[in-house]
């Protein structure tokens, strides 16, 4: 009886052991991929390397082999964790039911989101081209799908906002959304996580200035009431 009373506070013990383990591997890995981010920034892909990466981390050369192969490893899966949050978020602002205005705002503010959360790692992947294509061309693929994904999101959001008579634009939907995507890309050149603006800060900011540019004002026209014209679509 003494014994079928141990076994159960033995089995919690080692149940605590394994979790305190699990804690301690993920929340190192952590720590050598912010490291990661920062030698990355500051060096560029081609120049970090293994010893810098562990010099920022404050841990060995061999304690990095023990949690990634190489850079690229590491690299991969910075990246990949972010354009996984990304996507997921983004196809639920696809699906919502919310209007448009409020859509392509959410859909700003996913963006940012990612770029905040995995910063620096997505803008180093966007700045670095061709040298980051050259460490994994599928993950390469992958940001160049998800980009088009994002683009594609925006244009229907246009598309639907116009059809709503909510929307007037002076460019092609399919335009537009490049130029979206392409001023929160720039982002990656002066946005830095933690100064005077947030992610929600930047994304509003852009939000308010692109929507004040193409919500449809309800004007009444002289003589009949009726509203301002619906911007065409391509």
């Amino acid at each position: 009886m003494g014994r079928a009373e141990r076994q159960p506070t033995l089995a919690m013990k080692r149940d605590a052991a394994q979790q305190r383990d699990l804690a301690e591997y993920g929340a190192k890995r952590e720590k050598i991929l912010k490291a990661a981010g920062t030698v990355l920034q500051r060096n560029g892909v081609a120049a970090t390397t293994i010893e810098a990466i562990a010099k920022e981390a404050g841990l060995d050369r061999a304690t990095i082999y023990y949690y990634f192969a190489d850079k690229g490893t590491i690299f991969r899966e910075a990246i990949a964790e972010g354009l996984t949050d990304m996507v997921t978020a983004l196809e639920e602002v696809a699906t919502s039911d919310d209007p448009p205005d409020v859509r392509l705002r959410n859909s700003m503010h996913v963006l940012l989101h990612a770029f905040e959360k995995h910063y620096p790692q997505l803008y180093i992947y966007l700045r670095s081209g061709e040298e980051s294509s050259m460490i994994d061309a599928h993950l390469s693929e992958e940001l160049i799908a998800s980009g088009r994904r994002y683009e594609d999101v925006v244009e229907a959001i246009v598309r639907d906002g116009i059809k709503q008579e909510v929307f007037t634009i002076s460019l092609p939907p399919k335009v537009f959304a490049k130029s979206v995507t392409g001023m929160l890309n720039w982002t990656s050149h002066w946005f830095v996580p933690g100064g005077p603006l947030s992610a929600d800060d930047v994304a509003d900011g852009m939000a308010d200035t692109i929507l004040n540019g193409v919500m449809l004002a309800r004007r009444p026209v002289a003589g009949n009431g009726s509203s301002a014209a619906a911007g065409r679509p391509a």
